[in-house]
């Protein structure tokens, strides 16, 4: 027969209890924030309908996450492709920092454009900002942080890349590359290129690629 746990034990299992089930509620929040945006859009989002849809109460949504911005930044970076940068660039970041300047940016933009390719659900949420609820800009604008953080140590890892010249390409690049990736998914047909299809989609790529790197290649003195 087995006698009570010593003293020391009893709170180490409580909390370990409690830890479990804070996780399990975590669990459920991000599941149902990933069916309502697989299901209904990012127009379906919303605390009530997260609530209603994990089965738990608003109070225990808070106790996790201050909020909806909050559990879809945790979203993004636990069941999307953008978990860190370096899973983005697919190669280590020493190897990455080794690449020239110009070669930084294209690089990193070109895997940004193609992760949003592969994660329609990332694309449906960053398309929200073009909605009217607050709280939904509020949530894609927090994700949008995480990604210009994310952009700021590639600026940061060169101290070429401060130079405005260089600035205004991440800029254009970016713009590029975000508008790419979302219609993709929202509207494929570009130009003759189907952007759903992998051989069109990759020779689009490539010639923006052309573009930047012509872009980036240093002025010549006029003679």
């Amino acid at each position: 027969m087995t006698g009570p746990l010593p003293r020391q034990q009893a709170p180490t299992a409580a909390r370990g209890r409690q830890a479990a089930r804070r996780e399990a509620t975590r669990a459920l929040i991000l599941d149902a924030f990933d069916r309502l945006l697989g299901e209904g859009g990012v127009s379906a989002l919303g605390v009530n309908a997260l609530v209603k849809a994990a089965g738990i109460g608003k109070k225990q949504l808070y106790d996790q996450f201050g909020g909806l911005s909050d559990v879809a930044g945790a979203w993004v970076r636990e069941r999307t492709v953008w978990q860190s940068l370096e899973s983005i660039i697919g190669e280590p970041w020493e190897a990455f920092l080794a690449r020239p300047a110009a070669d930084k940016l294209i690089h990193v933009n070109r895997c940004y454009a193609e992760s949003l390719r592969r994660n329609p659900r990332l694309c449906e949420l960053l398309a929200g900002e073009f909605l009217r609820s607050a709280e939904v800009k509020g949530a894609v604008e927090h994700v949008r942080q995480l990604v210009r953080a994310d952009f700021e140590r590639v600026l940061a890892s060169d101290p070429a890349l401060r130079q405005p010249a260089f600035v205004a390409l991440n800029l254009v690049a970016y713009a590029v590359a975000t508008y790419l990736g979302l219609r993709a998914h929202h509207q494929p047909s570009f130009f003759g290129f189907d952007l759903s299809a992998e051989t069109p989609w990759v020779a689009v790529l490539d010639m923006v690629e052309r573009v930047l790197t012509a872009a980036a290649r240093p002025e010549r003195p006029v003679d």
